[in-house]
């Protein structure tokens, strides 16, 4: 899949897994909670599949569901539609 980003200009190594994250907004107590699936995870953030758009800029709380001990804060960097109902996201640890 090709994602228009430049794979290798990054910063952090990037592990390859796959888990399912619970999201919930982090400003914003009136926002259903989503369901993601990472897909890679570096010290710096993170690359999920989700089936909603989630907008740049905005805060998240991430639920590891296993990968982590506590939940993580993040900000979504950018945000792409890859299929009818699939977006991928990219997100920075807070």
């Amino acid at each position: 899949m090709t994602t228009g980003k430049n794979e290798n200009a990054r910063k952090e190594f990037r592990e390859l897994i796959l888990g399912h994250v619970s999201c919930l907004y982090a400003s914003d107590a009136n926002e259903p909670a989503f369901e993601g699936i990472i897909i890679d995870v570096s010290n710096a953030g993170l690359g999920m599949f989700t089936y909603r758009p989630v907008t740049e800029g905005i805060g998240l709380k991430i639920y590891g569901n296993g990968l982590w001990e506590n939940s993580r804060f993040a900000t979504v960097k950018w945000c792409e539609k890859i299929a009818s109902d699939i977006y991928r996201a990219g997100l920075i640890f807070n």
